[in-house]
């Protein structure tokens, strides 16, 4: 990191400047009266440094509780990866000409990484404290150089009034230690997969900070290292195509003169030119990646503009946005929780301070501008996939984000009052501050430690497992844990779990099923894993004191019954305490409505105790709507479930049914099939409608679907469980699949419509009552029974398309439900 040091010394970066001296201007010194020069006062380097080493110390313990070995979610994909590239490193070469990690369902260019992971392989082995080590190395570089860009940044413009000092060295110590301690950062800190994002961060304020000497210095080895940096972000992941835009937005906010219309375009001309490299790198960029992946774009569908739900989205963005600022994962401490509320007290307080600096110090506007463009531009490249749960799954979108933001929301604490109580109140509020980060990091790592011990004992579990089973028998494994309060732990992990060095031997046949799963066509897959009970071996995942428990594989039976009038009593329970209204009329039908209130969403528990999980495949309710529904809840309705795999209601377990909000008579259906959790849960418990906010409706009846009634079949040769396992498979080669399709028994049934969606988009839900937003082509055949052909000419690119069967009347209505569906595999 050439010139480091010397940003610490009196020249540029380190001193404290009164800003009452009228003669500065722009980012060069402007010559001062002697009489001045006493207020300049030189800043210790020592004293930086020790600032900086403390602020790295903390964030060291702050990430304490998961630094010991484990591997989670993806991680194990590349555990599975580096084993063979150790031994075949072409492997390693072909992620410069090739999608990431030979990815075929998304096309990501990211090969630095895999020299990252390949190198921790390589001094580590399978030990993920050395892979976490990496990161956190990552992050403490982004720290310094956050540090190292605001005080560059502070001393480009400066202003007051006659009554306050700006500190260059305050400001850009509270930012650091805002962005080391933020409580946003453990999926890409605490993650190994993560890295992606806290690798690209590194490498994009390396750049800037680097872009800024050179802009100031005028040494073309500034600019050689930009270029470097830029260079490695671009390798790292896309996050740092942004990087020309923001060298253009800093000429624009600190080198351009606003000049008058005469000369517009010379000034545009002097503005642009600095930047005209970066963008011919990204340019040639955007040649290698086409190069590469045969697409500009690339990413999980490769489009850019395609957005299925714009009202979506635009949720997605406010709730990503709010937990942003307020990162706490409402898994582990709720939103009334103290620490919650004092966190939402202090950012805020830090925001109104940094305003106030904004407008006392006007000419510290071009600073202020040139950060919240910066801020604008980190969000652009995952502004289709910015989600944040409540949980904080998918925090890792805004890592690069939250260094633009930390500098705004420490702006404030550059400033220094002559009134001591003013003065301390500053301080404390910075240090409760910091104290508050440092407690909500370690807060929310304490989800990443836990899936570590979790995914520990698992794989523990699994080697215990395979020691005792020869050979590799059909093996299918039900409860493991996609998630602990939103840390990965078993996602796309299984695979990687069962292959060597982390078991003894390569195993192929163990297969998980849980309700996280949107890929596999466990729907499909029932009647196939039925009749192969015999060879299949069905275990449970007990936790880890208990380990994986066999348990035997269910016998259908087809359940059809249905409760009307006075019968409904028998199944129907109101549920008073959570504000619901309720009415047994006289012909034995049940009125209810939601209690007075905002968002109240009438509930009922549904009593089917002792029902078989694996037989109950849909719950219809038939009921009339009083008044029109509507509200946070949306257009439909919710069925909760517990049986005895899931004993306690939980809002993860559950299915949804699509509702008509307008008053009139309508059946709306539950579809329970194609939920692991709850075909394989034994026997039922009780279940729980919710039903839309403020709804008002009466419950006519409740019945048991039998599924051939209501569902069309589709079929396909060797689909079945020790088959092909529901996925098609089309390539060059093989070229055309005839896939069989029947719909005779659904009444009213004249014809059937094959729906397909967009590469590597998956269905929003599973055997609904109406059609999706994510289908890009589809299929009419007009007959119920027959057999269409799938050719490889109807897929536009590689990847995975799910299908799934509609049966039509003679209007071309939808009628019953979407069919179970299968995976195309689009190979070549």
């Amino acid at each position: 990191m050439p010139g480091c040091i010397e940003e610490f010394g009196v020249g540029l970066h380190a001193r404290q400047t009164d800003l009452k001296d009228p003669t500065i201007k722009g980012g060069v010194s402007a010559e001062r009266d002697e009489s001045n020069k006493s207020s300049v006062r030189p800043s210790r380097p020592l004293k930086i440094i020790l600032s900086l080493g403390l602020i790295l110390a903390a964030t060291l313990i702050a990430y304490s509780p998961v630094l010991f070995n484990f591997f989670n979610g993806d991680d194990f994909v590349h555990l599975t990866w580096l084993k063979d590239a150790i031994t075949n490193q072409s492997l390693i070469w072909k992620n410069f000409y090739s999608s990431w990690l030979d990815g075929t369902t998304t096309r990501f260019y990211r090969p630095l990484i895999s020299i990252f992971m390949v190198s921790d392989y390589l001094i580590w082995g399978v030990n993920g404290l050395g892979f976490r080590i990496t990161n956190l190395l990552c992050h403490g570089l982004s720290t310094i150089f956050i540090f190292l860009i605001v005080s560059h940044l502070l001393h480009l413009k400066v202003g007051a009034d006659n009554s306050t000092v700006l500190s260059a060295n305050k400001w850009a110590l509270a930012s650091a230690a805002l962005f080391a301690l933020y409580p946003l950062h453990p999926e890409a800190v605490s993650w190994i997969t993560g890295r992606v994002d806290s690798v690209v961060t590194t490498f994009v304020l390396a750049s800037l900070w680097s872009y800024m000497r050179w802009r100031t210095s005028g040494r073309i080895r500034w600019c050689c290292v930009t270029s470097g940096f830029m260079i490695l972000g671009l390798l790292s992941k896309e996050m740092a195509i942004t990087l020309p835009f923001v060298f253009l937005a800093y000429e624009l906010c600190f080198k351009s003169k606003y000049p008058k219309l005469s000369n517009i375009f010379q000034q545009t001309y002097i503005t642009l030119k600095p930047t005209w490299l970066f963008f011919g790198l990204l340019g040639v960029y955007f040649v290698v990646r086409w190069l590469a992946l045969g697409t500009f774009v690339g990413g999980y569908d490769d489009s850019l503009f395609f957005v299925q739900d714009i009202k979506g989205l635009l949720a997605s963005w406010v709730h990503g946005l709010s937990m942003t600022i307020i990162p706490i994962n409402k898994d582990l401490l709720g939103a009334h929780h103290i620490v919650t509320k004092l966190w939402q007290l202090t950012i805020t307080l830090c925001f109104v301070l940094s305003i106030w600096c904004a407008i006392r110090h006007s000419k510290l506007l071009p600073v202020y501008s040139f950060v919240i463009i910066w801020l604008v531009l980190s969000l652009v490249p995952v502004y289709k996939i910015f989600a944040i749960a409540d949980d904080l799954q998918g925090s890792r979108l805004a890592y690069l984000a939250t260094a633009p933001l930390c500098i705004l929301a420490t702006s404030g604490f550059a400033v220094t009052s002559p009134i001591k109580f003013v003065r301390w109140g500053i301080h404390g509020l910075l240090l409760s501050l910091l104290i508050l980060a440092a407690a909500l990091v370690w807060s929310n790592n304490q989800a990443w430690a836990e899936a570590g011990r979790q995914s520990n004992a698992i794989e523990a579990n699994l080697s215990k497992l395979y020691s005792k089973l020869p050979g590799d028998p059909q093996v299918l494994i039900i409860g493991l844990p996609d998630h602990i309060a939103g840390a990965y732990v078993c996602r796309n992990a299984l695979w990687g779990m069962t292959k060597k060095p982390q078991l003894h031997r390569d195993i192929v046949n163990c297969l998980m099923v849980n309700d996280y799963e949107p890929i596999l066509p466990f729907g499909f897959l029932k009647e196939s894993i039925e009749n192969s009970a015999d060879k299949i071996k069905l275990f449970r995942w007990a936790g880890p004191k208990l380990g994986l428990v066999s348990v035997c594989l269910p016998k259908s039976s087809v359940i059809a019954k249905k409760w009307t009038s006075s019968q409904l009593r028998q199944v129907l329970q109101p549920l008073a305490k959570t504000g619901t209204q309720a009415l047994w009329r006289s012909d034995g039908t049940l009125e209810l409505w939601g209690g007075p209130g905002f968002r109240r969403r009438p509930e009922v528990d549904i009593n089917f105790v002792g029902q078989p999980c694996w037989s109950v495949n849909f719950i219809a309710v038939t009921a009339e709507l009083l008044g029109k529904a509507g509200g946070g809840s949306g257009l439909g309705a919710d069925l909760l479930y517990c049986n005895d795999l899931t004993p306690e209601f939980a809002l993860q377990h559950r299915t949804h049914a699509q509702i008509n909000t307008m008053p009139q008579e309508q059946t709306f259906i539950f579809p329970l099939r194609s939920l692991p959790q709850w075909a394989l849960g034994g026997q039922s418990h009780r279940l729980k409608m919710m039903l839309p906010d403020n709804c008002h409706l009466r419950i006519k009846s409740i019945e048991l679907v039998p599924t051939k009634i209501i569902m069309p079949q589709i079929a396909f040769a060797n689909s079945g469980y020790l088959g092909s396992k529901g996925f098609l498979h089309l390539s060059s080669n093989k070229t055309a699949q005839a896939i069989t399709v029947d719909a005779s028994n659904v009444p009213g049934a004249s014809a059937v419509l094959l729906a397909i969606t967009r590469p590597n988009l998956t269905f929003e839900s599973q055997n609904p009552q109406q059609e999706g937003l994510v289908v890009d082509n589809s299929i009419h055949y007009g007959s119920t029974v027959g057999t269409i052909v799938l050719k490889r000419e109807m897929f536009p690119s590689t990847g995975i398309y799910e299908a799934r069967l509609w049966a039509v009347d003679s209007q071309g209505r939808t009628v019953g439900v979407g069919s179970d569906h299968i995976v195309i595999s689009i190979d070549s």
